[in-house]
């Protein structure tokens, strides 16, 4: 294949250069969010928003992009898998018309270090007009955790995360392939694909916002898992509670995080880095990044601070 052919692959001049998507019910706070982050380099018209049982509230907080409502399934049945089928079915079709799709949760937001520039859509059209890059990108998984005694300050619409929160943890569950510029299946939660090609970018980091803020995210996880427990008999929710199931779990898991200080300043971890590929899991027909979830915290470097 020569170097134009490649090229073309990527950097189709007849497509718009890039879109964003998400798929919401609720969550008020990380749309607004999501929504003022890409919109730093996205017209509204490349902006879209599965609106998925037609909140009124999620229509008026993404009023001017593209917002699709879908309706709710009541039943709740395989909720979470149906819900990454369509989104790797919009992700996919999107393709058709963008150089590169973004498609991600709306508690997880994609950015480029600044040390490489501070155009996430210009970083990613120059990574496509390089021979033989990668169609699929996975940013380096950056998990955010409140730690209430070091950052004491709450966050405000008017303040920026970065800066007020600093502290992380390495979490591979969330170094996702969700940056896309081919037709590709997400595995449930977006946390691998069926992609055969793809690539750990190494100035891009998924910043996962689950743990940003100690008392709201705690309500957050506490009214989720009520909606997953709802309709549940009474021996469904024994065993799903007593096995630690889902969010039930992350409770204490934030919890016991919140508390920890962190090691040190830093970005890097080449050997994590490393690990997360050489440690890949496949599971058929996806593959996932390897690694999981060390112990410890970190604290991200001044230049970070202010970015969302």
């Amino acid at each position: 294949m020569s170097t134009d052919d490649r090229r073309a692959i990527h950097m189709n001049p007849a497509k718009a250069p890039c879109a964003a998507l998400t798929m919401v019910r609720g969550e008020d706070f990380f749309l607004d969010r999501w929504l003022a982050h890409y919109r730093k380099w996205l017209p509204d018209k490349h902006i879209y928003v599965l609106n998925h049982g037609g909140d009124e509230a999620v229509a008026h907080i993404a009023r001017g992009v593209n917002v699709i409502s879908l309706p709710y399934d009541e039943t709740k049945k395989s909720v979470n898998q149906r819900r990454w089928q369509i989104l790797s079915l919009y992700t996919s079709g999107l393709t058709q018309f963008y150089n590169w799709v973004i498609c991600n949760d709306v508690d997880e937001l994609v950015v480029l270090d600044p040390e490489a520039g501070d155009d996430l859509v210009g970083y990613l059209l120059r990574h496509g007009a390089i021979a033989g890059s990668a169609p699929v990108l996975i940013p380096f998984a950056i998990e955010m955790v409140h730690v209430p005694e070091l950052e004491p300050e709450p966050l405000t619409q008017d303040a920026p995360i970065l800066g007020r929160r600093r502290v992380y943890r390495l979490n591979s569950n969330y170094a996702k392939p969700c940056i896309t510029s081919v037709p590709l299946e997400f595995k449930a939660g977006g946390h691998g694909s069926n992609a055969r090609k793809f690539a750990v970018d190494p100035h891009l980091y998924n910043f996962h916002l689950r743990f940003v803020d100690y008392p709201m995210c705690m309500a957050r996880l506490d009214k989720s898992l009520a909606r997953r427990l709802d309709g549940k008999s009474p021996e469904e929710v024994s065993a799903m509670t007593k096995a630690g199931w889902g969010w039930n779990s992350a409770a204490g898991t934030f919890d016991a995080l919140s508390r920890q200080h962190p090691e040190r300043e830093t970005i890097d971890h080449p050997e994590f880095r490393k690990k997360m590929v050489e440690a890949q899991i496949s599971r058929p027909p996806f593959t996932l990044m390897g690694g999981g979830r060390p112990a410890g915290t970190y604290r991200l470097p001044e230049r970070f601070s202010g970015l969302f």
